[in-house]
């Protein structure tokens, strides 16, 4: 199964931009690899849309007016450097060029991290571009973001936040509540059918788990035993912004009718 791509826009905007070619830019943000993390990548001086704001300078070379948007995507790698800087919308060869030259440029950040492990993730921005050809200037603000109402956020299901949910005893914990309650149906025993069951679900802000769908298994059995024992299941509720939140997630349960006790699990 192809897991649905996420990429973090700096800008906070909608995507919902004219189509400069038959492959749209929101269409391009979506092919950008989805890399799981547990604390992003940070800039380790303030805001990297201000660094990028104060650091451009007027590109050599341009001689009209612009008023536009570009579109940027880059990845923080392992050793915290922006590498693969890449627009996916353009203005002019002059000004793409100095705006890659800018993120191109950019101090070392703080690498993301998953599971304790540093990894590279890739991240998206969005500016607006003014360029005054008489006076020689060149300004970059953000899209203004779109603004939910407080009943949209409440009842918004997030895929990243900034704490993600948590089992109870971390991953061994699960593990092992996984073991102690997952029977394994007889008739798939008797068969010897194993596989994985892949489920996504939401967490809810008390922990609790609903919104349950297979997305793939090998036996209608598995998959409600799967169910039924998930639903007896809390995590540690995520938040944004301090306050909790609904989160979507996917999970892998095991069946092996050669070790029917253990229904190992990892994130898919």
């Amino acid at each position: 199964m192809k897991k649905p791509l996420l990429i973090l826009l700096i800008a906070c905007c909608s995507l919902a931009l004219k189509a400069q070619t038959a492959d749209s830019v929101t269409n391009k943000f979506n092919k950008i690899p989805y890399v799981r993390f547990d604390v992003f990548a940070k800039f380790p001086n303030g805001d990297f849309e201000e660094y990028v704001k104060q650091h451009i300078t007027y590109p050599a070379g341009q001689q009209q007016n612009i008023n536009g948007r570009i579109a940027i995507a880059y990845s923080v790698d392992v050793e915290g450097d922006v590498v693969n800087a890449r627009l996916l919308s353009n203005l002019s060869p002059a000004v793409d060029k100095e705006i890659l030259r800018v993120f191109n440029s950019s101090p070392k950040w703080v690498p993301a991290t998953y599971r304790g492990n540093k990894v590279e993730v890739n991240i998206g921005a969005i500016f607006i571009v003014d360029v005054n050809a008489i006076n020689k200037t060149i300004i970059l603000t953000k899209p203004k973001s779109a603004v939910m109402s407080d009943a949209e956020i409440e009842n918004a299901v997030f895929t990243a936040v900034e704490t993600p949910p948590a089992q109870p005893g971390g991953i061994e914990g699960f593990n092992d509540f996984l073991n102690r309650n997952v029977n394994y149906p007889q008739s798939a025993l008797d068969q010897k059918i194993d596989g994985k069951v892949i489920l996504s679900f939401v967490i809810e802000k008390d922990g609790s788990l609903s919104a349950f769908k297979v997305l793939r298994s090998p036996s209608d059995d598995f998959s409600i035993e799967s169910v039924r024992v998930l639903k007896l299941y809390k995590y540690t509720p995520g938040s944004q912004n301090g306050k909790k939140v609904r989160v979507q997630q996917v999970v892998v349960i095991n069946y092996d009718h050669k070790n029917p006790n253990d229904h190992s699990y990892k994130y898919y």
